[in-house]
């Protein structure tokens, strides 16, 4: 392999790990019912303080505003890549995001200023 296709090493501390995931539908529930809700023109975001000592983050992408499964999981690729990245500026919460209707048509570089523009904003959220 060139050495120009080498990717550099990983930071242990940008990792994506299982507990960092909301995955049970009680915690999906706790989060909406008592949560705040903040978002831009592509995703929505509702944030609600945790105790588990690291931000986590839930999905929840409709197929109806997205389209098909490909398009669903490219758009939940991206968010998890930028949520991995931006973690570490984020308050120990659970964050949930959905995306919005023009999220759908949105390519990657928007969705990317998107999700940085949202993280700023939860940043601002949670500091209140």
């Amino acid at each position: 392999m060139a050495d120009d296709l080498q990717r550099p090493p990983a930071d242990p501390r940008c990792r994506f790990r299982p507990k960092q995931r909301v995955l049970r539908p009680g915690d999906f529930q706790q989060a909406y019912r008592t949560g705040r809700r903040c978002g831009n023109e592509l995703f929505a975001a509702t944030i609600r303080m945790n105790e588990h000592g690291s931000p986590r983050l839930g999905l929840s992408v409709a197929a109806r505003t997205i389209g098909n499964a490909v398009a669903r999981n490219r758009l939940k690729r991206l968010v998890r890549e930028s949520f991995r990245l931006s973690q570490h500026r984020l308050p120990n919460a659970d964050i949930l995001i959905g995306a919005r209707p023009p999220a759908r048509t949105a390519g990657a570089p928007e969705l990317r200023v998107g999700l940085e523009r949202l993280w700023k904003k939860i940043l601002a959220e949670c500091a209140r």
